[in-house]
């Protein structure tokens, strides 16, 4: 079977368990964004959106799009990494290489090391707390405007309150209403950051489970830390933030998709939406399961995402690598988990490659595709019968694997491991 009937016979089976969802994309193709490749995204409450990409800024709004670049705007530089909203309305938009840029709607302002304490022209993340002051995180400190002054943390003794952090380089940044500031950093490890105290959490100082945090959330109606990890997948952490207990889910441990992860965001019914960086977009479920949408099962234009974001309306954005933008609304009832009735068992697991499929609750065919914890495909096809499919892969190298399965109900996602 080729490859493109392949994919084109499993996104028909599965249209029928994505048709409540409405797919929008921007790209390069359509008018409106001047690059594919999109790092971060907000949106206002009126349905305005902005766009940040490697080659200029965007906004939409009723279906118009304005592309903002150095060349007809105050911005510094053109390849964006982060975006904020503030409490006065403006946009921040953080750079690689020019600082941050402030827009309100009419006047830019330009922050960057030459006339401010902006510890490095390279911002990676901005965020807004609850006081209205903006937090900057950047590969040389996290760097705090709370409007009439300027706190500066890195790994010096001059650390702002003498508060030194175990790493400058900061990639994300949360809070909570009482000050407690989560960070996310490369390889520096977890942060929390209060006041008077600095705990972090590394694979040196206390078997971290990665010492680079791409996102971090915090939860506080749940008393829960989310970390999305590049290498160590999903981080939670329950109960007080000081001694609370730690799990993390992989695609060895769970039916995570895959322990790639670019990013975390609230989907607002007690679940998470995460990004990628090869598996697309996932969602984890309160309950704990997983679903995934991919260019294989929906309308997401890549499999590679940068950033999720969740809009006022309960719309939900991807960014993605290399092929824009893209909207949807969730479908409703998101909360049952209609897969798992029909969850299909490997026999053995572990095996050796050789393996057969267990799905007696199964009615009719099924199209299949087979990955590896990266979220890379490595075998796909199309059987008349799941219950009692039996597949050879002896070529497989160890390591765990998913079988993804679809047909005009449901699809579903079984892990297994290859010695």
């Amino acid at each position: 079977m080729s490859r493109l009937f392949a994919v084109a016979f499993f996104t028909s089976l599965v249209a029928g368990a994505c048709d409540a969802q409405t797919w929008e994309v921007f790209n390069v193709a359509e008018p409106g964004l001047p690059s594919n490749t999109v790092l971060d995204i907000v949106t206002e409450s009126d349905g305005t959106v902005w766009v940040a990409t490697d080659w200029g800024l965007c906004r939409g709004h009723d279906g118009e799009w304005v592309v903002y670049q150095e060349s007809n705007s105050g911005l510094p530089d053109n390849r964006l990494r982060s975006l904020a909203i503030d409490s006065l309305g403006r946009l921040w938009v953080g750079t690689s290489l020019g600082g941050a840029a402030i827009f309100d709607g009419t006047d830019w302002q330009v922050l960057n090391t030459l006339n401010s304490p902006l510890p490095d022209d390279q911002v990676n993340a901005i965020h807004v707390d609850h006081q209205g002051w903006v937090w900057l995180g950047t590969v040389r400190g996290l760097a705090c405007f709370t409007g009439s002054e300027w706190r500066i943390y890195d790994e010096s003794p001059q650390s702002h309150g003498g508060l030194s952090l175990n790493g400058e380089h900061i990639l994300s940044i949360d809070s909570r209403a009482d000050g407690l500031m989560a960070l996310g950093t490369l390889n520096g490890g977890f942060h929390f950051l209060t006041d008077t105290l600095v705990q972090f959490f590394t694979t040196f100082n206390s078997g971290f489970f990665d010492n680079t945090q791409l996102s971090v959330l915090i939860d506080e109606q749940a008393n829960e830390r989310w970390l999305a990890c590049p290498a160590g997948g999903l981080v939670r952490q329950i109960g007080d933030w000081y001694g609370g207990s730690w799990f993390q889910y992989t695609a060895l441990n769970s039916g995570l998709p895959s322990t790639s992860l670019k990013d975390v965001i609230p989907d607002g019914q007690g679940g998470l939406w995460l990004a990628a960086q090869v598996a697309g977009l996932i969602r984890r479920s309160p309950s704990g399961s997983y679903s995934s949408f991919l260019t294989s099962n929906s309308g997401i234009p890549s499999n590679s995402l940068n950033c999720v974001h969740r809009a006022a309306d309960g719309s939900v954005w991807v960014g993605t690598y290399d092929g824009g933008a893209a909207r949807f609304n969730p479908a409703s009832g998101m909360e049952t988990d209609h897969a798992a009735a029909f969850q299909p068992v490997i026999v053995p697991s572990p095996n050796s490659g050789s393996f057969r499929v267990s799905a007696p609750g199964w009615e009719g065919s099924a199209a299949w595709e087979l990955h590896d914890a990266s979220g890379r495909m490595v075998g796909q096809g199309r059987t008349a019968r799941l219950d009692g499919l039996s597949l050879d892969f002896q070529q497989l190298p160890p390591g765990a694997y998913l079988l993804r399965a679809a047909n005009l109900r449901i699809a579903t996602v079984s892990r297994f491991m290859v010695h």
